[in-house]
């Protein structure tokens, strides 16, 4: 028997339940792991209250990055062993002291990288990657505007900006947390509670704008950062934690909507006749491109070696406690990575 953390219905943190369950063994193309970390990801809350369209049925086990230790291999198998350490991703499953995934979505962990800081790099610095390397192909010298940039994901695009060389603009809600992002690179800073980010970016800028903005807000937030754009510029949207609703009662949905409204209707005309685009990156689509999947990682690897990417993590919690971790991420005051501990963390060290 083993731990998974379930939820039977949509709700608040409460819903959340540890239950013992039994792992199958791993079929053909398939490993069984030990989990010692598990990512938490704002996904993960909003399917807990029921606005993620990919999650399964109930009992609902969330949860698709974690780092852990093969504990034994199916059928065929042979790039990888009993006692490697790896980072997997898989569609949902994560928050559990032991999973089964397909072989060809796990990596073997480099040589020296905690288990912690691996379970922290997939979910985050993939989409990074797609948004900044593969949708915006951003080159040196280019500018960008990262929202929310001392989050998960925020904190790796911008690691990934100043390998390349950008210029990076970043918001945040304290000057804390602008504080950890200048201590990963970050140019210029933006208190959004205290500052519109428009009108600095305009100020900033001279009036050009930035070549790219990073989107995780939607709503009003979309509408600022396109024309925070410059001519032949692209904002690349990867969620709207501004615009999901806190539950399912009928007002939220009404404010949400309202909200999303906010966010506004490109025709296809207007941005040809502002010279500029949009597109959207979900990271759960791309667990099926396993080509694309192992560039990323690969590269992602190297560049750690190198010392480009540190990934940050704020807080780990454990399994037990998943219910802390869900409210901490939707507190909005955490910073980097926050992830749950399971049976088998105590391997944790490289």
């Amino acid at each position: 028997m083993t731990r998974r953390v379930v939820f039977r219905r949509f709700g608040e943190v409460d819903v959340l339940e540890v239950e013992e369950t039994i792992v199958r063994k791993p079929g053909p193309g398939e490993l069984r792991i030990a989990t010692a970390f598990a990512g938490v990801n704002y996904a993960d809350v909003i399917a807990r209250r029921g606005f993620y369209k990919w999650a399964p049925p109930f009992p609902t086990c969330v949860g698709f990055e974690l780092s852990g230790t093969v504990v034994e291999v199916g059928e065929g198998v042979t790039s990888h062993t009993v006692g490697d350490r790896v980072a997997a991703v898989t569609r949902f499953g994560g928050y559990a002291d032991e999973i089964v995934v397909e072989a060809a979505r796990a990596w073997k962990v480099p040589d020296g990288m905690r288990l912690e800081d691996a379970a922290a790099i997939p979910a985050v610095y993939i989409t990074a990657w797609q948004s900044l390397m593969e949708v915006a192909r951003i080159r040196a010298g280019d500018t960008v505007l990262i929202q929310a940039v001392a989050g998960g994901v925020g904190l790796a695009a911008l690691q990934l900006a100043k390998k390349v060389g950008l210029r990076t603009y970043g918001t945040a809600s304290s000057e804390e947390k602008l504080e950890l992002a200048r201590a990963h690179g970050l140019d210029h800073g933006i208190d959004y509670v205290r500052l519109d980010f428009e009108q600095e970016i305009t100020r900033l800028t001279n009036g050009r704008g930035v070549d790219f903005v990073l989107d995780s807000l939607g709503g009003t937030g979309l509408r600022k950062g396109y024309r925070c754009l410059a001519r032949g510029g692209l904002v690349v949207t990867i969620g709207a934690a501004g615009v999901a609703p806190p539950s399912r009662d009928p007002v939220s949905f009404l404010r949400a909507g309202v909200e999303l409204v906010k966010g506004g209707v490109y025709h296809p005309f207007q941005l040809i006749e502002d010279n500029r685009g949009i597109a959207g990156v979900q990271v759960l689509l791309l667990w099926d491109d396993l080509p694309r999947l192992d560039r990323a990682m690969a590269r992602i690897f190297e560049w750690w070696r190198e010392g480009a990417i540190k990934p940050h993590v704020d807080r780990i919690v454990p399994l037990a406690d998943a219910r802390d971790a869900h409210r901490a991420l939707e507190s909005r005051k955490t910073r980097g990575k926050l992830l749950l501990a399971c049976a088998g963390a105590a391997g944790g060290a490289g």
